[in-house]
């Protein structure tokens, strides 16, 4: 048995694990993963870190431009409206489109060329991407999509979309990447086919002096219908909301997750971010 009272051996480290603090150095440094494997606490930016096989993550981030006072909407790229679940739904190829960012109702050729990669699930609900070239102002799939949870703008001389890019099911957008963002900025998200995601972490924030009830819907499968799982009310003085799950909240594959703001006061912008640990079935 070692001898705790030896100098020599004297911890040389400030960190001590809780549960371990006979343990020494390297091995004080130990913490453990959610499936309780040891990782290594380290310092500086050079880190690599693996999670184990069968593990993966999400990482979604969203805003809507301007929500209406009094007025119900997903946290997306579209103001004042309800994520469209039931055309998407339905599974289809989808249209890309650009237009005038004034005026999506006038198309434009000055994205021609550029390509659109659009990542969602298939009628299995399994992971499918994209890549569509711009052509004539327009350009389809060749997959049918039946979810879409991001999309992201690309050209040859690296900048971002000068104008509006709409993907739609017929005449219904379900994504839409604003001029001079690049991607999607959509608060929703599914879980594919064989995974279990658990929630970890969730950011709200509102703009200015905008005040809102941020309420976190999920359709949970094989239920049809979205319940709230999470309520709390933002404002901008306030600063930002944030909640990390001591525990974190699991949710079976195939469900929808779909973050809504109702505005209380003034109209403003609102973000919201979640992080998804995804885990083999």
């Amino acid at each position: 048995m070692a001898d705790y009272s030896d100098t020599s051996r004297n911890n040389t480290t400030s960190y001590s694990h809780p549960q371990e603090t006979n343990l020494l150095n390297v091995h004080k440094a130990m913490e453990y993963n959610i499936i309780g494997q040891p990782i290594l606490r380290t310092s500086g930016c050079n880190i690599n870190v693996n999670l184990p096989a069968g593990f993966g993550e999400i990482h979604k981030f969203g805003a809507v431009p301007a929500m209406s006072q009094n007025t119900n909407g997903t946290i997306w790229d579209e103001n004042d409206t309800i994520y469209p679940w039931s055309t998407i739904g339905a599974g289809s190829t989808l249209g890309v489109k650009v237009v005038e960012p004034n005026n999506e109702n006038n198309t434009s050729t000055d994205l021609d060329g550029d390509t659109v990669e659009i990542e969602g699930l298939d009628v299995n609900f399994n992971v499918i991407t994209e890549t569509v070239t711009i052509s004539g102002a327009t350009g389809t799939t060749t997959n049918t999509f039946y979810r879409v949870y991001r999309a992201i703008y690309a050209n040859t001389a690296d900048i971002a979309n000068s104008k509006r890019i709409l993907i739609q099911v017929g005449s219904t957008t379900v994504a839409k990447i604003l001029d001079g963002i690049g991607q999607t900025l959509m608060s929703v998200y599914t879980i594919p086919a064989g995974k279990t995601g658990y929630l970890m972490r969730l950011d709200v924030t509102a703009s200015g002096t905008a005040t809102g009830s941020f309420k976190l819907f999920v359709k949970e499968f094989p239920s049809t219908n979205f319940v709230v799982k999470h309520i709390a009310e933002v404002n901008g003085v306030g600063g930002p909301y944030q909640l990390e799950y001591p525990i974190p909240q699991s949710f079976p594959a195939k469900s929808d997750l779909d973050a809504r703001m109702h505005t209380l006061s003034n109209n403003g912008r609102y973000t919201c971010t979640f992080d998804i640990l995804l885990v083999d079935n």
